[in-house]
């Protein structure tokens, strides 16, 4: 998959499996996990419920490095240079000689939406284990080029107790997490630059002041 739809893919997955328990839910209830287009209507979904939305994407210059390097992964479509079934491999033995990439940090918000004041505590307790969205050493696993990339909580959990749009009670935890990436120059060139530019200029003479 192009860069970024892998990180979105990555943040959606490492979300997904969470269940809660409760008095007509013994066995577990699922929580869903999407992303927040098209527009969500609260009044309309089944809760517990997560809902990330992008929150931006910044150039990370503090990472930025110029000039060439082995790079010691694989990217996404080519051939690893490690046996199969291996757990380790020797970066330095990169066959992939490039210009450095360009180094991103990607902001996602992330809402946990619940009815139950249960719910809302089982899940913050359950989303600070630390293969979730731990305070430190976050992860985030790409399987399309294997690496893995830090993941950075930047505010929350924040509580807020709402309402939807029928009045029902809405607790509301979110989350402000950074995901560092980077931009393979083969990425970047990809994108063909316009050779031309076609205007189409009409006259209307009712437009026209006369002196």
């Amino acid at each position: 998959m192009p860069w970024l739809i892998n990180e979105d893919r990555a943040v959606k997955a490492k979300l997904q499996g969470l269940t809660v328990t409760d008095a007509n839910a013994p066995d577990g209830r699922p929580v869903p996990v999407r992303y927040r287009l098209p527009e969500v209507e609260l009044a309309q979904q089944t809760f517990p419920l997560i809902v990330i939305e992008h929150a931006g994407i910044e150039k990370a210059d503090e990472r930025e490095h110029r000039g060439q390097i082995w790079l010691p992964y694989a990217p996404e479509g080519t051939s690893g240079w490690w046996e199969d079934g291996a757990t380790t491999y020797d970066v330095t033995a990169s066959p992939y000689l490039m210009e450095f990439p360009i180094p991103f940090d990607l902001r996602y918000r992330i809402s946990v939406f619940t009815r139950l004041a249960e719910h809302d505590t089982a899940l913050a307790s359950r989303m600070m284990q630390r293969d979730l969205l731990p305070a430190r050493f976050g992860f985030l696993e790409i399987p399309e080029d294997g690496t893995v990339r830090r993941l950075d909580i930047l505010g929350g959990p924040e509580l807020a107790d709402t309402r939807d749009e029928n009045g029902k009670r809405l607790f509301r935890r979110e989350y402000l997490i950074s995901v560092s990436s980077e931009m393979l120059p083969s990425t970047a060139d990809a994108y063909v630059k316009a050779s031309s530019v076609a205007l189409d200029l009409e006259y209307f003479s009712d437009h026209v002041t006369s002196p």
